[in-house]
């Protein structure tokens, strides 16, 4: 065993480190696992025509990049394939990796039925290829286990299909059928039996659709070669996506195949059959059945939501319209909009005007200003008059505590560092090589405006100033030096942009120096500029 772990580790290391595309991982997919049963084991179930064909059918409109455009479609037909075991075996396998982006469709055609108990009431079955008619619970699978298995799976939109029915009735082409024991407990009741208890409620981005209302047949047909639902659903999403597409955006969305299908069927089957649907679609988009992935994607809409408690019952606004209270999922259309919160009693909270793009999801919480504490270092220069120790410019460099939580919401303080040196002319002496510089430390306390990332306030400082002149007077060098108080005020402007976890940061001053240490001085003019970046 060891002798085989070093044979493997070896090879590893021969063939070096496989480059993996993350990007191609983690990337949204269209997986459909499309299941039609057609042959029976029990001779109680008649065969059916075409159930093995319209998963064969719809699969080809999905895999084609013109149509469906999915990434994966598994088709399962054939008694082996199709028996409860095979069934539930290629749900979990399609279902296996799926990711939190991806879109999954299972799709069954086959025989239903439906038993009666007077504690459980009305269930209904999907039966597979080894399903007894006299034992479903213990051969068929339940449609409530389907729609559970579905909405559990990890993908963000999934759609559960049915071209089934579980009536029994004997209409030519229906599929569906009745044990003996249900048959004879149905011929006692007075009209219909009671429908079944609710099921699994649709969850979020989560459709179903049923090829038949409860207790009617979903029929095929031997002129469209196809179950009717199935066939006019797979028109909607083909040869007729174009007239099934109402809002004419180049993509037909679950509803507008269904609501196609829909009408075609109870045309086609003079009301006999009524398909309907179950959904909840909220999300960044709405469920694609075709249309190719750029278009897709432009189509996308985006969110926006909270997490945060303190939060909840706060009203959103967006572009002026009340648009729900928190925490509930608000679906914005890609744009600029303008987005207030608002607590209970109508006061604003936030207001900001941001841009949203497609397929985004937009925290409210980031709505808000970054009220943790942050450092920046910034490098720069500054421009003096020509009245201060030395004229020209100088190099600065500083650093700054940035505290945000120190006052209310508009306020922000930072506590800086500053150093600078520069070189040039004094305007006092003759003097050839002039070197001044000057370490101060101080507040700004400023405004911080709540839709720009701009804060603009006072600044005061005290610090040492140094000069540092070397001469020549004809005869001898000579060498000065000369420190003072320093003492700016001034005002300041910080632009922060986010970038990530970072800010870059412009700064602007403008300040007045006093030198109280240097009275024929008093005081000079100094204009800064700096940029740099923060660490949140």
């Amino acid at each position: 065993m060891i002798w085989t772990l070093l044979q493997g580790a070896a090879v590893a290391g021969s063939l070096g480190t496989a480059e993996v595309d993350l990007d191609a991982v983690y990337a949204p997919r269209r997986v459909a696992l499309l299941i039609g049963v057609d042959q029976y084991q029990d001779p109680s179930l008649s065969s059916l025509k075409y159930a093995a064909k319209d998963a064969q059918d719809l699969s080809a409109v999905f895999s084609d990049p013109n149509l469906g455009d999915f990434d994966r479609v598994h088709t399962v037909v054939g008694a082996n394939a199709t028996s409860r075991q095979g069934i539930e075996k290629a749900i979990a396998l399609a279902t296996a990796d799926l990711q939190r982006d991806d879109t999954f469709v299972l799709y069954l055609s086959g025989h239903g039925t439906l038993t009666l108990d007077a504690a459980a009431g009305t269930s209904l079955w999907f039966l597979p290829s080894d399903g007894t008619l006299n034992d479903p619970s213990g051969t068929g699978i339940a449609v409530d286990w389907l729609e559970e298995r579905v909405g559990d799976v990890e993908a963000r939109r999934r759609v559960l299909i049915m071209d089934t029915c579980h009536n029994g009735r004997s209409a030519e082409g229906a599929r569906s059928s009745l044990s003996d024991d249900t048959a004879q407990v149905l011929s006692q009741l007075r009209g219909e039996p009671p429908a079944p208890r609710e099921l699994r409620q649709v969850s979020e981005s989560e459709v179903r659709l049923f090829a038949a209302e409860y207790f009617q047949p979903a029929m095929e047909t031997p002129e469209l070669e196809n179950g009717v639902y199935t066939h006019f659903l797979i028109q909607a999403i083909s040869d007729a996506a174009g007239a099934a597409d109402l809002d004419g955006d180049g993509l037909v969305d679950v509803h507008e195949a269904h609501d196609w299908a829909r009408d075609r069927t109870m045309t086609y089957t003079g009301g006999m059959q009524t398909p309907r649907a179950e959904y909840r679609i909220v999300g960044r988009e709405e469920i694609y059945l075709a249309g190719n992935g750029a278009t897709r994607s432009a189509a996308e809409r985006a969110l926006l939501a909270a997490t945060d408690s303190l939060l909840a019952s706060a009203s959103v606004l967006v572009d002026g319209q009340s648009r729900g209270v928190l925490p509930e999922v608000v679906v914005l259309e890609p744009g600029v909009h303008t987005i207030e919160v608002q607590d209970q009693s109508g006061r604003s909270l936030v207001k900001k005007t941001v841009h949203v793009r497609a397929g985004e999801t937009l925290m409210v919480e980031d709505l808000f200003p970054d009220m943790s504490p942050s450092w920046e270092v910034l490098g720069g220069a500054s421009f003096q008059s020509a009245l201060s120790p030395i004229a020209g410019v100088t190099a600065e460099m500083e650093v700054a505590w940035v505290r945000p939580d120190w006052g209310p919401r508009w306020m922000l303080v930072d506590l800086h560092a500053r150093s600078s040196l520069g070189k040039g002319q004094t305007g006092f002496e003759d003097q050839i090589t002039p070197m001044s510089g000057a370490t101060l430390f101080g507040p700004t306390v400023a405004w911080q405006a709540q839709r720009v990332p701009l804060s603009i306030g006072p600044s005061l400082e005290a610090g040492l100033g140094y000069r540092y002149a070397s001469g020549y007077d004809g005869e001898t060098a000579s060498v000065q030096r000369q420190s003072t108080l320093l003492l700016p005020t001034g005002l300041r402007a910080a632009w922060r942009v986010p970038i990530g976890q970072r800010n870059l940061v412009v700064r602007a001053d403008t300040r007045f120096v006093l030198t109280p240490a240097v009275p024929e001085l008093n005081g000079y003019w100094q204009h800064g500029v700096a940029i740099g970046y923060g660490q949140r």
